[in-house]
């Protein structure tokens, strides 16, 4: 996953726009949600999250005090809240085992919306090749909030909004 210093302004700037959807963020400490697809190595998406955290603290205030919670999404889902200095450093990546294998994103969605609904924003890197197989609870995972929060991060940036109107809609 290759990503310059525009696209991580570019993604910085899709988290802004996230961040004044009505009703998300009304000030005080930001919680947000940065996903890790396992099947990733770690020299394809640790520069790309060091590059995104380093726009994001250029471009607002706000992410100089965020409670960060990395989820590494792989057969069994793993949280950890680190601070955002340590995805800098790539520090918070020194267990990191990669393991690739297809997974279904319904699962991801669940996931975050149980586990993970009080962020206001939420980045998954993933290398895109994940699947959705059951429409139906993808879509109600990323309803009502998620999808307005979501952004996946691949080899092209789409929201979860987008990503229900692709991908979770029937044909």
């Amino acid at each position: 996953m290759e990503l310059t210093e525009m696209g991580a302004l570019q993604i910085a700037k899709r988290v802004d726009a996230v961040l004044h959807v009505p009703g998300n963020y009304r000030g005080g400490n930001l919680e947000m949600t940065i996903v890790i697809d396992t099947s990733l190595k770690q020299a394809e998406f640790g520069e790309a999250v060091a590059a995104v955290v380093r726009a994001l603290k250029r471009s607002n205030e706000i992410f100089r005090n965020v409670r960060l919670n990395l989820v590494f999404w792989g057969e069994e889902m793993r949280s950890d809240v680190v601070p955002m200095a340590m995805l800098l450093t790539g520090g918070a990546f020194q267990d990191y085992h990669c393991c690739p294998q297809k997974k279904r994103y319904e699962k991801l969605f669940a996931y975050l919306k149980k586990f993970h609904a009080r962020s206001k924003v939420v980045l998954a890197f993933t290398d895109g090749q994940n699947e959705v197989l059951d429409r139906q609870a993808a879509g109600e995972a990323l309803t009502p909030f998620l999808k307005s929060r979501l952004l996946l991060i691949s080899e092209r940036v789409v929201s979860g909004t987008e990503f229900l109107l692709e991908r979770c809609t029937a044909l």
